[in-house]
């Protein structure tokens, strides 16, 4: 057991040396020093989204380790490196809804990291409708504007609802991680209190047996019904339906 947690330890390793050996083109992609901590946090990313793909770490382990790693680099040096406002323009805003857009750090595009780093854009009175996540963990870090973010552990679910217990109302500005779990805080729901962007890091795939990729459960909220046990029971709706009534 030993053994094979050593040798699976040593692979993982290998992978993220070799990740940020093959990051970017030479070092042009991360010229000066803040592209320097830009290099050093996707690859400390990178590390740790290998470690949990290879079940080296447990889904908690990653969150409080990417809420160590984005505590050190302040957001405006991690919009300097993911070139924030070429992006920015770029998407715009979404009349419902998120403009989203894919964040390459100058990589070679045949090369692919173990997470999927994105930038989200949410105007003023917009949101990320309400949803949940199957064979999926992400961090979010607000880079500028305010939301109202609640929260939801994922107790369990049907075809047709999600049983969820509430675990955060609260605004997040500037600097505020959130994540999810694969069943703690799983469901979320974040509307903007003004014109805001997000930095994502998403995982998908962690559970190579199951079915789907991954799945997101969208929900009509003002439909839940409470039980005495706190917990809410909350239609599935789909994503234009939902779009229309939260985005």
């Amino acid at each position: 057991m030993y053994a094979e947690l050593t040798r699976r330890s040593a692979i993982a390793r290998l992978g993220a040396i070799t990740s940020l050996l093959m990051i970017g083109n030479n070092t042009s992609a991360f010229a000066g020093t803040t592209g320097r901590e830009i290099e050093r946090l996707v690859s400390s990313i990178e590390e740790l989204s290998g470690a949990l793909r290879g079940a080296l770490i447990s889904v908690a382990d990653w969150r409080a380790g990417i809420a160590e790693l984005l505590s050190q680099v302040p957001e405006t040096e991690l919009m300097q490196g993911i070139d924030f406002d070429h992006l920015a323009a770029r998407i715009g805003f979404a009349e419902l809804g998120v403009s989203t857009a894919r964040i390459d750090f100058g990589l070679n595009e045949h090369r692919t990291l173990n997470f999927l780093p994105k930038l989200f854009a949410v105007d003023r009175g917009r949101s990320i409708i309400p949803h949940g996540h199957s064979n999926m963990v992400s961090a979010h870090l607000p880079l500028t504007g305010a939301f109202r973010l609640r929260q939801y552990d994922q107790v369990s679910r049907d075809e047709r609802t999600l049983t969820i217990r509430p675990t955060a109302d609260r605004v997040i500005r500037a600097g505020d991680l959130s994540s999810i779990g694969e069943d703690d805080d799983n469901v979320h729901w974040f509307i903007a209190e003004e014109p805001s962007y997000t930095f994502d890091v998403i995982l998908t795939g962690l559970d190579e047996t199951a079915d789907e990729t991954f799945e997101i459960f969208n929900l009509d909220m003002e439909a839940a019904k409470p039980d005495t046990n706190g917990l809410l029971s909350v239609p599935r709706m789909t994503v234009s339906a939902a779009l229309r009534k939260y985005g």
